[in-house]
């Protein structure tokens, strides 16, 4: 017998045993593939599917400081300070940083700077956030102290950025100190026994304007004369007038155009003017210029 016919087929109703279910993941084993994804994740920036993850982690474990780390950076790189603020909220000594960024961010400058305190000249973050809330609080002289120390030692990659913002804060105070003298100078003097406070807005002068007398009415324009209907692609004067009678036979016409026809036959080389004929009895034949 062939290999085909000692091949059995099975039969309808036979019934197959199902597989033995598989056993269940140690909690170990599965925070080890949750953090295997989610370091993959972080690889790829796909930060909505490692935030997932990190919530998957702290299922398992509500105390485990590396998942509350990631997932508290990752609040704050996609810009959700509230849900970060919430995660804070249980540690707020451990997170300052981070809850303080938070305030910052959602401008409650006030808290964030309570919150913030002091910092150590070492720490770099700290340093350069507590700058900026100086200057969104108004204290421009002490964020451009903080920037200056922080650019004798910058990297750089932050050094345009700290270049930027201690520009900012020089701007702002030079203006507060004397910048602001110039600009009251301008202003129109006041009457007398009139305060600054009281006086009204000055008015914008404009320049290059012209005066119009409002009560002389213009001319009204007088109307174009009306286009005649000329067909596209006529020229007056250039374009010839249609034939009158081109409604009419070619056959019945007064004046009917004959076309010249084209001769047949090739040009001929050397002289056209015909050939003397022989006036003589002979019986030869006379040479005729054959056409």
């Amino acid at each position: 017998m062939s290999a085909v016919q000692k091949r059995k087929v099975p039969q309808k109703n036979t019934k197959y045993k199902k597989a033995p279910p598989k056993p269940a993941l140690s909690k170990e084993e599965k925070q080890r593939r949750y953090f295997g994804s989610l370091c993959d994740q972080l690889e790829g920036e796909h930060l909505a599917n490692a935030l997932k993850t990190t919530k998957k982690l702290l299922a398992l474990d509500p105390a485990d400081e590396d998942a509350l780390q990631t997932q508290l950076f990752l609040l704050l790189k996609s810009s959700q300070y509230s849900e970060a603020l919430k995660v804070t909220d249980a540690n707020p000594e451990q997170f300052g940083f981070e809850r303080a960024y938070a305030l910052y961010r959602l401008q409650r400058e006030q808290e964030a700077y309570e919150l913030l305190g002091e910092v150590d000249e070492d720490d770099r973050a700290g340093m350069l956030l507590q700058a900026q809330i100086n200057y969104r609080r108004g204290d421009y002289s002490a964020a451009l102290e903080i920037y200056n120390s922080l650019l004798s030692t910058s990297h750089i990659d932050e050094y345009a950025d700290i270049k930027t913002n201690m520009t900012a804060a020089e701007t702002h105070l030079s203006f507060l100190q004397t910048g602001f003298l110039s600009s009251i100078q301008q202003l129109p003097p006041l009457p007398r026994n009139q305060s600054l406070e009281d006086a009204p807005l000055p008015s914008l002068h404009l320049t290059h304007t012209t005066q119009v007398d409002a009560t002389v009415e213009p001319a009204p324009k007088p109307k174009a004369p009306r286009k005649s209907r000329i067909p596209k692609g006529v020229i007056p004067g250039v374009t010839p007038p249609p034939d009158p009678e081109r409604w009419i036979k070619k056959s019945e016409r007064t004046r009917v155009e004959t076309g010249n026809k084209k001769k047949k036959g090739g040009a001929t080389q050397g002289s056209t003017a015909p050939e003397p004929t022989q006036k003589s009895g002979g019986g030869g034949k006379s040479n005729k210029k054959k056409r």
